[in-house]
């Protein structure tokens, strides 16, 4: 059967990529604030326009009803006195100014539907009917004082054939008749009826817009309100996001390389992938370094520890070990009959059987071209049996020719440390040991006669 594939965990999102969303999302962001600011102002001129053409409107109605109680006024007052400065008001305002006249024009500029329309045409007609009403009163009364340099808007109003019989009290009475008359009142009444009925129908459009515009206007600054959040939310997304992805685990990271250690990989994925590079490169490192470790402290042929380490550590465990050195007997003829590579593979084999029978709290150090030493630490003269039947073990091995090597012999001297013993007394009383088994006829092994001091 086949392995399922394993699955592969989802790659964390890289910094560039988070960057670039969170830049793109906050672009966006800022164009919708803008937009929405945009909407905001133009729903503020339109609600500042609203409430101009309300006021407006509210001053046209105003303006309209002084304007036409102005020049009732002015009217009646030159009918009843004759005194002329009424009169020149009246044109004033009629041909001049004509404010009742702007009045029913902005009212009309601000007319929406049919009906306000009709009611201010109709108070439009009214308006002037009743202008008539007025400079036809007014004529009768320039009759009868007998006006020469009557002014051209009252000289071209005619005067009917039966009223221009009239004698000059008459003619004054049927002026007074004229502007007092209740068809002269109905048509003010109208007037003000069409244009109050026309500025309730304006101010009431008026008003809804104005309740719509505010309307808007507060949806929109919601969304502007919503979308200032949302920009918050992102820069602080991208703040967040670069502290865990990106600041936090760089601490973590340099702590790390302070203490030489290997870093685990965490953040974002540019992180992540630095950090397989520099785990790589670590454990590159570390392999060398032990390497070169070991070939500072290892023979390089028999993996046994050298010269140098056997020095430091005699110095170091004198006190309390045993030294045992170990010669291979007549190794340069043996070198010589067979040849350097099987002597290599003596050396090996000799350094193999010390590793296999010895304690690995034993140092297993070559210290010369066929001279082993064993350091055997926390031991004592206690156990020189112990180190006799492991001597003879490693003898008996080495004789065999079993192992598909030439036989081989060692000769073996062994002494005791103690507390006040000098490193060059322990390895003198070990050789002194080890010469008189060679004195003997090599193929043994022989204890130091003394604790060497």
């Amino acid at each position: 059967m086949h392995a399922r594939a394993a699955k592969h965990p989802r790659s964390p999102l890289g910094m560039r990529t988070i960057n670039v969303c969170s830049v793109i999302l906050a672009c966006l962001l800022v164009i919708l604030n803008l937009t929405i600011l945009q909407l905001v102002l133009n729903a503020q001129s339109n609600q500042s326009q609203t409430s101009s053409d309300y006021q407006s409107c509210q001053t046209a109605v105003t303006q309209l009803e002084e304007t036409s109680d102005f020049l009732t006024a002015e009217a009646r007052q030159y009918v009843e006195t004759g005194d002329r400065t009424h009169l020149d008001n009246y044109l004033d305002e009629y041909q001049v100014h004509d404010r009742r006249g702007a009045a029913l024009q902005e009212l009309r500029e601000h007319a929406e539907s049919d009906e306000a329309v009709a009611a201010l045409a109709d108070a439009r007609t009214q308006s002037d009917l009743l202008a008539q009403t007025e400079l036809y009163a007014m004529r009768l009364v320039a009759d009868a004082q007998h006006l020469e340099d009557l002014p051209r808007s009252l000289a071209g109003v005619a005067v009917l054939d039966e009223d221009e019989k009239l004698s000059d009290e008459d003619k004054q009475a049927r002026a007074n008749a004229l502007v007092t008359s209740d068809d002269y009142e109905r048509a003010k009444y109208e007037i003000r009826r069409s244009v109050q009925e026309c500025s309730e129908q304006l101010i009431k459009s008026l008003s809804t817009q104005l309740d719509q515009t505010s309307a808007r206007l507060e949806m929109l600054l919601f969304l502007m309100r919503l979308g200032v959040i949302l920009l918050l939310l992102v820069v602080v997304g991208i703040i967040v996001s670069n502290n865990i992805l990106l600041l936090r685990p760089m601490s973590i990271f340099e702590a790390n390389i302070r203490d030489n250690q290997p870093l685990d990989p965490q953040g974002a994925r540019e992180l992540r992938l630095l950090v397989a590079a520099y785990n790589e490169m670590y454990a590159t490192n570390q392999d060398r370094t032990e390497s070169l470790s070991y070939e500072a402290h290892n023979d390089a042929l028999t993996g046994a520890l050298n010269r140098g380490s056997f020095d430091s550590l005699l110095t170091l465990h004198k006190a309390t070990s045993a030294l045992i050195l170990v010669d291979i007997d007549y190794f340069k003829q043996f070198n010589d009959e067979y040849g350097h590579e099987m002597g290599d593979a003596i050396l090996i084999e000799v350094a193999a059987t010390l590793f296999s029978f010895f304690r690995t709290s034993d140092y297993i150090c070559r210290i010369g071209g066929d001279e082993f030493a064993v350091i055997m630490t926390n031991a004592d003269s206690s156990i020189s049996d112990v180190i006799a039947r492991k001597i003879s073990q490693v003898a008996d091995f080495l004789r065999d020719d079993a192992n598909e090597l030439p036989p081989a012999t060692i000769s073996v001297g062994i002494a005791f440390g103690s507390p006040d013993c000098a490193d060059d007394k322990l390895f003198q009383a070990a050789d002194a040991a080890l010469y008189d088994v060679k004195r003997r006829g090599r193929d043994g092994f022989a204890f130091a006669e003394e604790t060497p001091r």
